[in-house]
């Protein structure tokens, strides 16, 4: 048994996104595989101690307060030198009190902590890579640039990313909002090469995908880098009943359903998916569209579109089963996307976007299809062929299920992970 710590910046219940759910399967995981986890979080609202799934959750006390769900901190709340070494001392007590043999910073948030506490503990540290955060705070240019790896100097992020940022994200912050959020830009730019300093030291670095990691530059992974990719969801597939129980809440009877799950951006493709919406109601007519998730974008309002907003992660899984496509058109390059797993693991086809760690997931016209990124058309046509042709989608949606048993499967993935353990010198 190896006792192991995790540190993020955000745990369930508090969970902005897709990324604190995995750390939380991974932890589950490898208690069931008889490894002590213990993990070291920032307190925003809940208990300050409790045994979940078998392992330790320490929240540690912090300032900032949420509800639970999908809220975040501020944007500097986690990005300065005081919360560092404050974490760093918290990771140092909690891997100490633990006699953890290795610390894992499953955030990039508490990457600089984690890095601290390990070389004053001499333990081993691993960085899980789940997005493009550590080569720049905005992670802008991956949507707007055509390059294949990115480096981001301080000329691109204030030429170029810091403005996208302000036209598409703060159009209405109003002058002050404005600098304020310029300020913050810059004190985050400074606090990213502290964060990319660490990465350069640890021990290993996890990609979720080859995908993610063929996006950052060599000088940041040198030779440590590995791919162990995320967890499909442990719980069990909803029924049929409860599928039918959601097509009842939305309203749609018998109506061919296609369905977006995730945040409502830019980055992730909503507004291509919005420009196909009339080709696809133009040749099937009757269809319905869902979207589920959190965003600032505005909504069309049409009759035959429903924006859901957040749902609690049952509803969500229901909503997957009944509906008969589920689209991930993101533009940015996604590192491997929980829904793609949630979705294969619950045996429905996908239409998804050949970027980042996407095409290691989904095989394309086996277990769905994959369209360039930003092409609406593209998009469009693909959604239209597997609504016309039912055997074909259940032909898919067996097939995804069958490649999440099997190529994400939990026991083959955790032992990916504990052979990096071993790798980085975990006894």
């Amino acid at each position: 048994m190896t006792s192991i710590l995790f540190a993020s910046e955000y745990y369930p219940p508090f969970a902005p996104g897709g990324a604190e759910w995995s750390t939380a399967a991974w932890a589950a995981a490898l208690t069931r595989r008889g490894h002590r986890v213990t993990v070291v979080t920032p307190n925003y609202g809940a208990a300050a101690r409790e045994e979940r799934d078998g392992a330790t959750i320490i929240r540690v006390p912090f300032p900032v307060k949420l509800r639970p769900g999908q809220g975040e901190a501020r944007f500097l709340a986690h990005r300065n030198p005081l919360f560092h070494l404050y974490f760093a001392w918290q990771v140092r007590r909690a891997a100490r009190a633990a006699d953890a043999r290795i610390i894992h910073a499953q955030g990039k948030a508490v990457l600089v902590g984690c890095w601290l506490a390990g070389r004053s503990l001499g333990r081993p540290v691993l960085a899980t890579i789940r997005d493009v955060g550590l080569v720049c705070p905005l992670g802008h240019c991956t949507v707007f640039e055509p390059w294949e790896r990115f480096d981001c100097s301080v000329i691109q992020y204030l030429g170029k990313c810091l403005p996208y940022h302000l036209t598409h994200y703060a159009a209405a912050a109003g002058a002050l909002g404005r600098e304020r959020i310029r300020s913050a830009a810059f004190v985050a730019w400074i606090d990213n090469r502290l964060r990319q300093q660490a990465m350069k030291r640890v021990d290993r670095l996890i990609g979720v995908s080859r995908g993610i990691l063929d996006v950052y530059p060599t000088r940041l992974l040198g030779s440590r880098a590995r791919v162990v990719p995320n967890l499909p969801p442990p719980a069990a597939a909803p029924s049929e009943a409860a599928a039918q129980a959601a097509r009842d809440r939305l309203g749609v009877g018998a109506a061919p359903l296609v369905l977006y799950a995730g945040k409502l951006s830019i980055g992730k493709g909503t507004p291509v998916l919005l420009e196909a919406l009339d080709r696809i109601a133009a040749a099937v007519p009757g269809v319905r569209f869902a979207l589920a998730g959190k965003g600032d974008l505005v909504i069309p309002a049409r009759p035959d579109l429903r924006a859901l907003g957040v749902l609690p992660q049952a509803e969500l899984f229901a909503l997957y089963r009944a509906a008969d496509v589920v689209v991930v058109p993101s533009v940015w390059p996604e590192p491997l996307s929980r829904v793609l797993l949630e979705v294969m693991r619950i045996g429905r086809p996908v239409v998804a976007t050949t970027v980042g760690g996407t095409p290691e997931a989904v095989e394309h016209d086996v277990t769905g299809l994959l369209v360039p990124r930003a092409d609406p058309e593209a998009l469009a046509k693909a959604v239209v062929e597997l609504l016309l042709d039912p055997v074909r989608r259940a032909a898919m949606g067996r097939a995804a299920a069958e490649r999440a048993r099997t190529v994400f499967d939990e026991e083959r993935l955790v032992t990916a992970l504990l052979d990096v353990y071993r790798e980085a010198g975990a006894a």
